[in-house]
């Protein structure tokens, strides 16, 4: 019985991530300039310049919505992709996509076009759009930068995690003085 449950809640776990829909952060059409956003205002589209936005965008989430903070971002082990279109399981392990589009026509002029921050959100495949949305990049697709990110427990699973070990110990002491 006890594996059927687990096979069970397993799938439907599967099932809804794989229904996941990435959101764009903080919101669609809303992307940033490429040129002066980068470390020191720099204009690059490299993994170090790409984690330097995606930090800025979730800093500025979290701290707008504090009851609902995103997972921390991490810079080890990016992942350039050469498509918006990610296929089955492309996304899996992953937090966040950074996306790069040129500026296009009604683009922002000197933007170096516009850069996109999504959060996957369990999703393990999607379609990004292949133009911009944004009022920096209108245009056709550059790049996708995948990153991880890591969940820090609030203060109230911190407490009854550590409750909950420190119970543990307590009867395991109880049953070896026994």
């Amino acid at each position: 019985m006890t594996k059927l449950l687990t096979t069970t809640a397993l799938s439907i776990g599967l099932a809804l991530a794989a229904n996941a829909i990435p959101v764009e952060i903080p919101g669609p059409g809303q992307d940033m300039a490429k040129n002066g956003t980068g470390i020191a205002g720099g204009n690059a589209n490299d993994d170090a310049n790409n984690f330097f936005r995606l930090q800025n965008v979730i800093n500025a989430w979290d701290l707008a919505n504090p009851g609902n903070p995103l997972p921390t971002p991490l810079s080890s082990n990016p992942q350039d992709l050469g498509s918006p279109v990610v296929g089955a399981n492309g996304l899996l392990g992953f937090d966040y996509a950074v996306l790069h589009y040129g500026a296009g026509t009604g683009g922002t002029k000197g933007s170096g076009g516009g850069v996109e921050v999504f959060f996957l959100d369990g999703a393990t495949q999607f379609s990004f759009p292949t133009d911009g949305s944004g009022l920096n990049g209108f245009g056709g697709f550059s790049s996708l930068t995948l990153y991880k990110g890591t969940r820090i427990p609030d203060g109230g699973t911190t407490v009854l995690l550590l409750g909950a070990a420190l119970s543990s110990l307590g009867l395991i002491r109880r049953k070896l003085s026994n």
